[in-house]
């Protein structure tokens, strides 16, 4: 079963960001960077509360 996922990435000037992808696997949405993971997984945590059933995915090389 396809669920939306909300996704930690890193940018190439190392700092994060985190998108939103659909069930179709669309890009809904992506946030502003972010420094430190911490920003990160608070962007993460609160877009959840938004995206019903949505499954965090840290695709990060620190994580």
């Amino acid at each position: 079963m396809k669920t939306n996922k909300i996704i930690i990435n890193s940018a190439k000037n190392k700092e994060l960001y985190v998108t939103v992808k659909g069930k179709n696997n669309k890009i809904i949405a992506t946030t502003e960077t972010y420094k430190r993971m911490q920003g990160a997984t608070n962007a993460a945590e609160a877009l959840k509360k938004v995206v019903k059933n949505a499954v965090i995915v840290d695709k990060t090389k620190r994580g």
